[in-house]
């Protein structure tokens, strides 16, 4: 038998070499996704400090931060939030900057007293 021939014979029988393809396919595409989460860094920033003012009505808070600046956060349908916000409540942000510039929290943890 050649090998071409012998190749088809393998190619037509169960467990032959296009379960073999099948199979390097899908472990070269399991390492392709693997390395770009590895790849993928995290771009979210975290800010703590003190709420100044919540906005309920535009889904945003101001909080003054350690070194006394003031930084605007909105926050989402899809933001995490854990605790009660309130002025005076002690906090810590996750959050990214939109492509608009505005701070938006992926994650709002209220201190416990």
């Amino acid at each position: 038998m050649s090998n071409a021939e012998a190749g088809r014979a393998a190619a037509a029988a169960p467990g032959g070499t296009v379960t073999l393809r099948r199979s390097a396919s899908l472990a070269l595409g399991a390492v392709v996704l693997a390395a770009a989460a590895i790849a993928a860094p995290d771009r979210s920033l975290t800010a703590s400090g003190t709420v100044a003012r919540v906005q309920a009505e535009e889904r945003a808070l101001t909080v003054t931060l350690a070194d006394g600046t003031s930084q605007r956060f909105f926050w989402s349908a899809d933001t995490r939030i854990s605790g009660v916000l309130s002025p005076g409540a002690k906090v810590t942000i996750r959050y990214d900057v939109g492509g608009d510039g505005r701070n938006v929290a992926q994650q709002i943890s209220v201190a416990r007293n």
